[in-house]
């Protein structure tokens, strides 16, 4: 009697703080899944730079270079999908021992964004050691993902669900009462029901996409190595309250 009690002297003022909370007694849970997951696919981000004081012999440059990538392509991953954006001017100073316009008109870096999507990850390493040794190239950037992310992230959800559940019947259990019935579930914050009742701070992230945000490429990254993926999911489950 007396935890009923307090269970209902609980969400008494919150009810008149929120119009938007639940009419009937409930427990909010938060659960995440985790999993580590090697990769399967992978992809390539970086510019082909080309600089001449003659536009037509850096464009000659660019088109040699794009023609090589193709041709390691071609003869380490045959799968692999490269795509080469339009190639954009960008004004620069001519370094040391570099040759100027003869006019003196502004001297230009040609650049062409190129994007290649490994499927086969074994040949990851000669792929990789082939492109760091092309001259011109530069910007690196690399990701990684699965050909099955959607049943990864179902499995995810899953797991995050299961969790929320185990947290919210040790709540109940500590009131003496049983869960009942979900009656709303998010995957990601229930931001308005939280910070209404207060139970995480404002800045609380949670990622609603499994997949990890590319993040900026260290200086000493080793590009040759792919390593393991961490991906996450949380959802936040309403639940009855027998």
């Amino acid at each position: 009697m007396l935890k009923t009690f307090a269970l209902a002297l609980l969400l008494a003022p919150l009810a008149a703080q929120a119009a938007n909370l639940p009419d009937y007694p409930f427990i909010h849970a938060s659960g995440e899944g985790m999993q580590r997951i090697v990769p399967d696919l992978g992809e390539i981000d970086f510019d082909i730079s080309a600089y001449d004081p003659d536009p037509a012999a850096a464009s000659a440059l660019v088109a040699e270079r794009a023609g090589q990538i193709q041709a390691l392509l071609a003869a380490t991953d045959a799968a692999a999908v490269v795509e080469i954006g339009s190639l954009r001017k960008e004004m620069r100073k001519p370094g040391p021992g570099e040759a100027v316009p003869a006019d003196g008109a502004p001297a230009y870096e040609l650049r062409g964004a190129v994007h290649i999507a490994v499927r086969d990850l074994s040949q990851w390493r000669p792929i990789m050691q082939g492109l760091l040794a092309m001259p011109h190239l530069d910007h690196f950037a690399t990701t990684f993902g699965r050909s099955d992310r959607e049943a990864t992230e179902r499995e995810l959800t899953a797991a995050a669900v299961r969790d929320a559940q185990r947290r919210a019947e040790a709540m109940a259990a500590g009131l003496g009462r049983k869960l009942g019935a979900v009656t709303a579930i998010s995957s990601g914050q229930l931001r308005n029901l939280t910070g209404a009742i207060g139970l995480a701070p404002a800045d609380l992230y949670f990622r609603r996409d499994p997949r990890p945000a590319p993040a900026a490429q260290p200086a000493d990254k080793d590009f040759l190595a792919t390593g393991l993926l961490t991906w996450t999911q949380t959802v936040d489950v309403i639940f009855r309250i027998k």
